[in-house]
């Protein structure tokens, strides 16, 4: 069995989210100082590039050719970006899971890596599929969830893939991975998937069961 987590609001959850958009505003940040714009215009077009493209750098790329690097260079810098908290009890669920164990992320390499090792996690993970893995290219492209089976030698119900958005869990979905959506609202969210959380550490032993088995 192959379990792939999401990084962001999935190994830390949402209760921890201002993680998250310290990075955001670092990237309000960027199209602020290299594209010009207004707090409101870049505000507006991070999220639109973000729902459009899956990342804000894949907009960048296509309509404006920002080199990767460049951009996650500033983003990742400055000490205001936050991180989660160590997790004991995250340790022991993942070193509880049964079969290897990766990362699956839109984010930079460096960005995941920093928040594995604050939380203690690093150690529970065979490796890290990042964004530059896959040539810049992101969740949901299809293409992507294809190299990841490749990279780890499975496929369909063998892999458990876990994220909090619905929109990368369903080409997964088409693989025959088992999928599990990780979300304070999973329960009234309604897409299909094998198992909903409100949070990572929701997964208890008998779910890990019904996973393996189903």
């Amino acid at each position: 069995m192959v379990w792939l987590f999401d990084y962001d609001l999935t190994l830390y959850g949402f209760d921890e989210g201002e993680v998250l958009w310290s990075l955001d505003r670092n990237i309000t940040r960027f199209l602020e100082v290299r594209m010009g714009m207004t707090l409101a215009e870049a505000d507006a077009t991070r999220r639109e590039y973000c729902s459009k493209y899956g990342t804000t750098l894949g907009g960048l790329r296509v309509l404006h050719g920002v080199q990767p690097h460049d951009y996650f260079d500033f983003i990742h810098a400055g000490e205001q970006l936050k991180k989660p908290e160590f997790s004991a009890a995250k340790i022991a669920l993942l070193n509880s899971l049964p079969g290897e164990r990766y990362v699956f992320t839109n984010a930079r390499r460096d960005w995941a890596e920093r928040g594995l090792e604050s939380m203690g996690i690093t150690s529970c993970f065979r490796g890290v599929f990042d964004i530059e893995t896959f040539a810049w290219n992101s969740k949901p492209a299809p293409q992507v969830y294809a190299q990841v089976e490749t990279l780890v030698g499975a496929s369909g119900a063998n892999i458990i893939f876990l994220d909090d958005k619905p929109e990368n869990l369903q080409p997964a979905r088409e693989l025959g991975w088992k999928t599990v959506l990780v979300h304070p609202e999973a329960a009234t969210m309604d897409i299909p998937c094998d198992l909903k959380l409100k949070h990572l550490l929701d997964l208890d032993a008998q779910a890990i069961s019904a996973l393996c088995r189903g």
